[in-house]
């Protein structure tokens, strides 16, 4: 199992290199469609390691820790 902070860093470079290819979707894609997708994909990616990995949205559907 890896610490939280070696996890936190390995999904910092997953979103680094999401940005950069949303960027060169962006600016290097000609056809608009092509361009849409890479940029979607990469953005649903991006939400989805946010909410899982910082906001822990799997928390949700765990059951009830006892206080």
């Amino acid at each position: 199992m890896r610490k939280p902070m070696q996890t936190g860093l390995v999904v910092a470079a997953i979103l680094a290199v999401l940005t950069v290819t949303e960027y060169l979707f962006a600016t290097h894609v000609e056809q608009d469609t092509l361009r849409f997708l890479g940029i979607t994909v990469s953005a649903i990616g991006k939400a989805t390691l946010i909410a899982y990995y910082f906001m822990h949205i799997y928390r949700l559907w765990r059951p009830q820790e006892a206080h």
